[in-house]
């Protein structure tokens, strides 16, 4: 007992080695700044359907691109990324010394690109896992995700335990690890303190807006609202009732689209988004994720 008390007094007086509540919070302001101009173009596309509507299809690309300048940046100027540097982070290899030339690309790799794809297939067997065919392909996928959430979870145990010195796989795997910087004190402190503020502005934003609480009492206290704004109102501004908007037949398999209200036969609606990505009425952006079965009332 008072080795292992020993050694955990070591491991806290160590002042170059973060701590793990240094290591959640970055990877928490990592993730935020991941969704910033995806949030952005969300807000522009409801507002502004027609201008940012087609935009925000490639919302995630955007991002990426937004992802890989601000993270070779942080890389170049302070051997970080961006949320490492805003904890007074850096990256060193295992044996102390500084980023080269090729970890501050594998890092900028590991930042960015790893985890769009990671995220591109997620959102691929998502929508797969509604298809019959591919169920056997989704369920192989699930299981490498939950081998690797695994993976990560262990490293995290041994990193509080002391019994490995990076808390992440792909750092270890990059021969990596995270300490205690210097100050930075450069002439380019204020635009970086800008953009780190202007973040965490961005994430407030977003919790305000996708918070579930607040978004249902605000709208139970409002009247119920007209149906939205056709953008096309000389083709959509006498539609039949119980007939479908795109075709302007008696409604079958109906569906209503969540981001506008409108109901449509779950065939036409499916493959208009497929090819235009937005609501045929409203214009506003739309996915077939979007879309919500309605089962009437039978005996």
């Amino acid at each position: 007992m008072a080795e292992r008390g020993a050694h955990l007094s070591q491991l806290l007086l160590d002042s170059s080695r973060p701590s793990i509540f240094e290591l959640v919070a970055q990877e928490g302001l990592n993730q935020a700044v991941k969704g910033t101009i995806k949030f952005l173009l969300r807000v522009c596309a409801n507002h502004y359907p027609e201008t940012f509507g087609s935009s925000f299809r490639w919302a995630n690309e955007i991002q990426l691109v937004f992802d890989i300048f601000l993270q070779r940046y942080y890389l170049q100027n302070y051997g970080a990324s961006f949320a490492e540097n805003f904890y007074g982070l850096e990256r060193v290899t295992l044996n102390d010394h500084n980023l080269s030339s090729k970890g501050k690309i594998q890092s900028l790799v590991s930042l960015t690109i790893v985890p769009y794809i990671l995220a591109k297939l997620d959102g691929f067997f998502s929508n797969a896992n509604q298809q019959q065919g591919q169920a056997r392909s989704v369920i192989n996928f699930s299981s490498l995700r939950f081998l690797y959430d695994l993976i990560v979870l262990g490293h995290w145990m041994l990193y509080t335990w002391g019994k490995s010195v990076t808390h992440s796989p792909i750092l270890k795997l990059l021969g990596l690890k995270l300490k205690h910087g210097g100050d930075n004190n450069t002439s380019t402190v204020s635009l970086t303190k800008m953009i780190e503020l202007s973040a965490f502005f961005i994430q407030f934003l977003e919790w305000w807006f996708t918070n579930q609480s607040s978004q249902a009492k605000s709208m139970l206290s409002l009247p119920i609202p007209p149906p939205p704004h056709s953008s096309a109102q000389n083709q959509h501004s006498k539609i039949k009732a119980g007939s479908c908007p795109i075709c302007q037949l008696p409604l079958k398999n109906e569906c209503v689209l969540r981001v506008s209200g409108y109901v449509y036969c779950y065939r036409c609606i499916s493959s208009y988004l497929k090819e235009n990505g937005k609501c045929p009425v409203t214009k506003l952006p739309a996915t077939s994720n979007d879309l919500i079965r309605i089962f009437a009332n039978a005996e």
